[in-house]
C-alpha cells in the first residue's frame, strides 16, 4: 500500500493497481474565496490523477468540493456515506456523476484484491470516518469526524491494529471565534492547547503506530477572514506536544507531519515534502499575492450582489413550520439578520411568535448575525448554511442574557433541517430507522455524555481512553 496527502483533506491510496482518493479539494478557495490550501499541493502530483474511486466523507465544501470533482471522469465511482438525506447523491447526479454508491454505518466495499474500504457514520452533521486496509496496513482517516465512546471503541474492536491515523487539528467553526468580544467573554473556549489536546488524545486512543495532523491544513485569504488566521493551531507545535506526551507515557505512537505532497509506502517508508511553517506568514503573503486578482474580482463581485428576500423567506419560513413546539432554547429565540451591503438590511427570525419580519432599524435580538448579501443568498438558495460556520463569513453579537450556546443551538438547528432531520416524522421512515438502528452507540454516548456534564465541565481526556491518560492536563496546555 501506498498513501499521498494531495491537499488540506485529499488523500490518495493505491494499493495492487487500485487507487482511491477521498474529499478532493485539490486546488482553488471555497466557502466564497475564505479557505486556501496551505500549503498548495504540487501542481504536478494532481494534473493527471484520475483515481478509480472517490470517497466523500460528508457535504461541507472543502470536501466535497464541486471544481475539484469536474476534473475527473463522470464515470468514476463516487462513495459517500449512506445518510438520511440523498442530498450529496443528488448534488454528485448534478454534476454527472452515474455510479454513486452508498455505504451504511459500520458496511464495507472491496476496491480491489485485498484492499476494503469501511465507512462509519457521526454526528448531527453527518460526517463520516474511513478505514481502509489491505489486511496489512490500516489507515485510519477521521478527518472532522469527531468520533469518541463506543462509536470510536467500535471501530478499535473490528480494526486492533492501525498504522496511521490522520484527524483534524484546528478551528473550522464560527464559535467563539466570530461572536463579538470573544476573547473577553468565552478565551477560554476552543484554544489551540485544546485543540491539540484533543488531537493527541484521539490519536493516542487508538493506538496507531503514526498520527497525521490531517484536515486543517488551510489558511484564509478573503480580506473579512484573514485575521483568523492568528487562530490556526500550528502543526509544528502540534507535533511537539504529541511527541512530547507520547513519550512521556511510554508510548510507541509518534505524530509525523506530512505537507500535502508528502507520501507514505510499505517499500520506501515516508517520503516528506519539505514545509517551513515557522514561515507561514510569508507563504499566506505570497498566495495573497499569487491570487490578488481573484480576490479583488470577489470583492467586486459581493459589492454588486442585493440580497434576496424571498429566497430567505422562503427557507425559513418552511424551517418554521416544520418546527415541533415549544423547543427548548430556540422557542425564545429571536435572531437579528444584518445584511451589509452598500445600503443596510434588517430582516428578524424570531422563533417566539414563529414570524419573518423586514425592519428599518436594528433591534436587540437573541442573536445579531452580520453577513453579506452574496453569502446569504448562497446559503438560502442552495440550502447551505452548514458551509455559513466554516466560512467564518458572519459576524455575531449576542444580547445581554445570551452565550455561545445560543449560536450553537441556532446552528445545530440548521444543520438538523438541512440534513432532513426535520419534520421529526421523517424519523419513521424506513431509511431513518435503518440508519438510527445502526448508529446506537451514539444513543448510549450522548445519555452517558449528558449525565456526566450534569456534574460540570468534562475535560477532554476523559472522552478517551488513551494510555495512562493523566487526571489533569498537562503543563503545556495549561500554558
Amino acid at each position: 500500500m501506498q498513501f499521498t496527502i494531495l491537499s488540506h483533506a485529499g488523500l490518495w491510496v493505491q494499493h495492487a493497481g487500485v487507487s482511491l482518493v477521498t474529499d478532493p479539494w485539490l486546488w482553488g478557495s471555497c466557502y466564497w474565496r475564505s479557505w486556501w490550501n496551505f500549503p498548495e499541493a504540487p501542481p504536478e502530483l494532481i494534473n493527471e490523477l484520475q483515481p478509480d474511486y472517490i470517497y466523500i466523507t460528508h457535504l461541507h465544501w472543502d470536501h466535497f468540493h464541486g471544481p475539484s470533482l469536474r476534473h475527473f471522469h463522470r464515470e468514476t465511482p463516487i462513495l459517500v456515506p449512506l445518510v438520511h438525506t440523498r442530498r450529496m447523491v443528488k448534488d454528485l447526479q448534478s454534476l454527472g456523476f452515474k455510479n454513486i454508491i452508498e455505504i451504511p454505518h459500520g458496511g464495507k466495499i472491496k476496491l480491489g484484491e485485498h484492499l476494503f474500504l469501511h465507512s462509519f457514520q457521526f454526528g448531527i452533521t453527518v460526517d463520516s470516518a474511513v478505514v481502509i486496509t489491505n489486511g496489512e496496513i490500516t489507515l485510519l482517516n477521521a478527518n472532522d469526524c469527531k468520533l469518541f465512546g463506543l462509536p470510536l471503541q467500535h471501530i478499535q474492536k473490528q480494526f486492533p491494529q492501525i498504522d496511521f491515523v490522520l484527524r483534524s487539528f484546528s478551528s473550522a467553526s464560527a464559535i467563539p471565534y466570530c461572536i463579538e468580544d470573544y476573547q473577553q467573554r468565552f478565551g477560554e473556549f476552543r484554544s489551540a492547547a485544546q485543540y491539540m489536546q484533543e488531537f493527541t488524545e484521539f490519536s493516542l486512543t487508538v493506538g496507531a503506530k503514526y498520527a497525521i495532523p490531517f484536515a486543517s491544513n488551510h489558511c484564509f485569504l478573503h480580506r473579512e477572514t484573514q485575521e483568523f488566521n492568528a487562530t490556526a493551531v500550528s502543526p509544528e507545535a502540534l507535533a511537539t506536544y504529541f511527541n512530547q506526551i507520547s513519550q512521556e507515557r511510554g508510548l510507541k505512537t509518534q505524530c509525523v507531519l506530512m505537507p500535502p505532497g508528502s507520501s507514505w509506502s510499505e517499500a520506501g517508508g515516508f517520503q516528506l515534502r519539505e514545509f517551513d511553517y515557522q514561515k507561514a506568514d510569508e507563504y499566506i503573503t505570497y498566495l495573497q499575492h499569487k491570487y490578488h486578482n481573484t480576490l479583488e474580482k470577489q470583492y467586486s463581485k459581493e459589492a454588486q450582489v442585493k440580497p434576496d428576500y424571498s429566497a430567505f423567506e422562503r427557507y425559513f419560513r418552511e424551517l418554521l413550520n416544520a418546527l415541533p413546539p415549544k423547543l427548548p432554547r430556540i422557542s425564545k429565540m429571536t435572531v437579528l439578520f444584518h445584511i451589509h451591503q452598500q445600503e443596510h438590511y434588517y430582516w428578524l427570525l424570531d422563533f417566539r411568535s414563529r414570524r419573518i419580519t423586514v425592519l428599518t432599524e436594528p433591534i436587540t435580538a437573541t442573536l445579531t448575525i452580520q453577513v453579506p448579501a452574496l453569502v446569504i443568498n448562497d446559503c438560502c438558495r442552495k440550502r447551505m448554511f452548514s458551509t455559513w460556520g466554516p466560512s467564518k463569513r458572519l459576524w455575531i453579537r449576542l444580547a445581554p442574557e445570551a452565550s455561545w450556546v445560543d449560536v450553537r443551538v441556532f446552528l445545530s438547528l440548521l444543520d438538523a433541517w438541512e440534513n432532513e432531520y426535520l419534520p421529526i416524522w421523517n424519523h419513521l421512515r424506513p431509511r431513518y430507522v435503518g440508519i438510527w438502528l445502526r448508529r446506537w452507540r451514539e444513543f448510549v454516548e450522548a445519555g452517558r455524555l449528558a449525565w456526566r456534564l450534569r456534574r460540570g465541565k468534562l475535560p477532554v481526556e476523559a472522552l478517551y481512553r488513551s494510555p495512562s491518560a493523566p487526571t489533569a492536563t498537562s503543563k503545556l496546555v495549561n500554558e
